[in-house]
């Protein structure tokens, strides 16, 4: 019986901000380091096999802090947060004014394209490919990333495709886990420490 134990990188300021910062690179704040800490601890007891991370800084810094066994420390950009192209950067009020058809256009949030960036659909493509290529479910993997690529691993396995994207809620630091049964998931944990 193998596990997938998804954590959420700790909080930035532009988390703070409300900023769409997908691809954006900004480190942890103090809150955010202290919040990696405490999944940390949560993880202690666990002897996790394998452990990757997005490739953006605030999942890294996160993911090096979380791996208590200190085995080697695989990144990725399959784990990366979604590419919200033209929207990086703006808050929701600024894209409002900035971008007002876009973000119209938005609305069709399972295929809209972000121009210059990637919809939640292809997120969700290459989050599943990953797992499905890299991941073996009978081990136990800690998975580091971000709230849109987390959310669509769980929409994937517990409600197929994208069905249940919104309705997580994971905190930034939260812990959830993930348990394959004969190759059938369970959420046997969702936002711990979050």
């Amino acid at each position: 019986m193998g596990k997938i134990i998804l954590v959420r990188h700790g909080e930035t300021e532009l988390n703070v901000r409300g900023i769409y910062f997908g691809h954006m690179d900004p480190p942890l704040n103090e809150k955010g380091k202290n919040q990696a800490q405490k999944a940390m601890e949560i993880l202690k007891d666990v002897d996790y096999d394998k452990i990757y991370t997005s490739d953006l800084s605030r999942a890294f810094e996160t993911a090096s802090i979380v791996n208590h066994k200190k085995i080697e420390l695989v990144s990725t950009e399959s784990l990366r947060e979604i590419n919200f192209g033209i929207f990086e950067g703006y808050s929701y009020k600024e894209l409002q004014e900035k971008y007002p058809e876009e973000l119209k256009a938005s609305e069709d949030w399972r295929n809209y394209n972000y121009i210059t960036g990637e919809s939640v659909t292809e997120m969700q493509k290459r989050a599943i490919k990953f797992i499905d290529d890299v991941v073996n479910l009978d081990e136990t993997t800690v998975l580091v990333s971000h709230w849109g690529p987390i959310n669509t691993i769980l929409s994937y396995y517990i409600s197929s495709g994208l069905d249940s994207y919104w309705k997580y809620s994971v905190e930034n630091g939260g812990v959830v886990v993930l348990e394959f049964s004969d190759g059938h998931p369970i959420l046997k944990g969702f936002n711990i420490g979050g």
